[in-house]
């Protein structure tokens, strides 16, 4: 009996593994293939725009956001190992109001620091219309999180394919919309709306998988509040919670 448990938990395992990886296969596949119009519509200077204000986006993102998913997956599997539902939702109520408040501050400070942090003038704007996209990934890596700890990755591998499909949609369609718009000005300009446009692709595209997850957690609300309603376990403090989520942060 025991044999066959494993054998069932090593092939869940396998299965729910090569779904979150053929979903970011394809995933990068999409990325790959819509930067090539997006390319054609802002030129080689938008594209240079693009890079310098995305490389500081990913670096605050780093550090704001990017461990959340594993840290919360991780703390509140162990919860669900022992089948401390109420707790586990504690922890979820924690990590999402710790990505609020740091996914916040970074959010401002790209914003309102954007003309320090990259050196050419063209990228302040894409990199400000970037900004916001900080504090939904902070909320959308909590979501994620909190589904790859029950042990199933078909949320977070729809979320990503749906993320960047709108993320190529959005991409390419607003690019070619603000490039549209000052198409009577220099270069220059029409170079730095086109990347502007391409960064709302992003932002778009965090958001539509956002509110996936979003809709998947409210679906599942009934079932979650049912478990923790038997819960008989002693409830853990908020400020203990928080203490550990950033420590394994």
């Amino acid at each position: 009996m025991g044999n066959r448990k494993k054998a069932k938990n090593r092939s869940n395992f396998i299965m729910q593994g090569s779904i979150l990886a053929a979903a970011s296969i394809l995933s990068r596949l999409i990325g790959m293939l819509y930067r090539l119009p997006v390319t054609n519509i802002i030129t080689d200077h938008g594209n240079d725009y693009y890079s310098a204000a995305y490389e500081i986006y990913n670096i605050i993102l780093l550090i704001s956001s990017y461990s959340i998913p594993s840290a919360v997956s991780k703390v509140i599997a162990q919860r669900l190992a022992t089948k401390e539902y109420r707790n586990a939702h504690r922890i979820f109520l924690c990590a999402f109001l710790y990505a609020l408040v740091v996914g916040g501050i970074a959010s401002l400070f790209v914003f309102f620091g954007a003309g320090f942090m990259v050196k050419m003038e063209s990228a302040v704007l894409p990199l400000k219309i970037l900004a916001p996209t900080i504090f939904f990934s902070g909320i959308l890596g909590v979501l994620r999180g909190y589904f790859q700890a029950h042990k199933t990755m078909v949320q977070t591998s729809v979320s990503q394919i749906v993320e960047q499909l709108v993320n190529a949609a959005a991409s390419v369609g607003m690019a070619y919309v603000l490039v549209q718009s000052v198409a009577d000005q220099d270069a220059t300009t029409r170079a730095s709306y086109g990347a502007a446009g391409a960064t709302i692709g992003t932002g778009a595209g965090v958001l539509a998988g956002l509110l996936f997850m979003l809709g998947v957690y409210v679906l599942n609300g009934k079932t979650l509040r049912r478990r923790i309603k038997r819960d008989s376990h002693k409830d853990e403090s908020y400020r203990d919670i928080l203490k550990m989520i950033l420590m394994v942060v």
